[in-house]
């Protein structure tokens, strides 16, 4: 038995029609663009990118990926032996070290960044002025009904 109003239904059905394929697309650019151009797998490639927001702890990092310690302090040797990332230990706690990009890992980012953008601008260029209207509205209608609290 169906509690779905039909009006729902429509939007959860077209949301699963397009959302999986583009997010497959995207997904697949940049793991392409991380192993074959940078040389770095796709789980380096997320750990880079929370440091870069902000993350700047192993035990952060870990919280974040859902994901042992252990594992990302390993992936994150990986990272400082490439020098993408440096460890700096807080001087007035020894146990807390502090994660950062290096200038190579931030320019590494950055063009990883650039490359995704410009691919995806090349994609929605075929699209007209309303569709570019309508998907920022329904992106944002996406958004909040996804992220705010409900009442």
């Amino acid at each position: 038995m169906n509690l779905i109003p039909q009006s729902e239904q429509r939007i959860i059905d077209k949301f699963w029609e397009f959302f999986p394929p583009v997010w497959h697309s995207v997904k697949a650019y940049i793991r392409h663009e991380a192993t074959e151009k940078f040389d770095i797998t796709v789980g380096q490639f997320h750990i880079l990118r929370r440091i870069r927001q902000g993350a700047d702890s192993v035990s952060k990092l870990a919280d974040d990926r859902h994901t042992s310690r252990p594992a990302i302090s390993r992936s994150v040797d990986v990272l400082v032996n490439k020098g993408l990332v440096v460890r700096t230990p807080n001087p007035s706690d020894r146990r807390n070290v502090q994660l950062s990009l290096t200038v190579e890992g931030q320019s590494m980012m950055d063009a990883l960044f650039s490359n995704t953008r410009q691919w995806m601008a090349e994609k929605i260029s075929v699209l007209g002025d309303e569709e570019f209207k309508a998907i920022l509205i329904a992106g944002d209608a996406l958004k909040k009904a996804f992220t705010e609290e409900k009442e």
